[in-house]
């Protein structure tokens, strides 16, 4: 996961650092419904970029969710 990404699950999040690696789905890694639209709000706040609830839901892993995010932020 890249550095940015990890941050704001850590410290903005606050998700345990102990469960945060690419392979760990969402909800083992702690997300709930107020952590994804926490994330989404986020993600449009910081970045400019537009990650839908339905989006990070979607996401199969925290890699998966990196990689979109990423895939977003080139977009722009």
């Amino acid at each position: 996961m890249n550095g940015d990404f990890e941050s704001i699950l850590r410290h903005d999040l606050k998700l345990p650092a102990d469960r945060l690696s690419v392979d760990v789905s969402l909800d083992d890694a702690g997300f709930d419904s107020l952590a994804i639209v926490e994330l989404s709000v986020l993600l449009g706040d910081r970045y400019g970029i537009d990650v839908s609830d339905t989006d990070i839901k979607a996401a199969a892993t925290l890699g998966h969710l990196d990689q979109l995010i990423q895939h977003k932020r080139d977009e722009r």
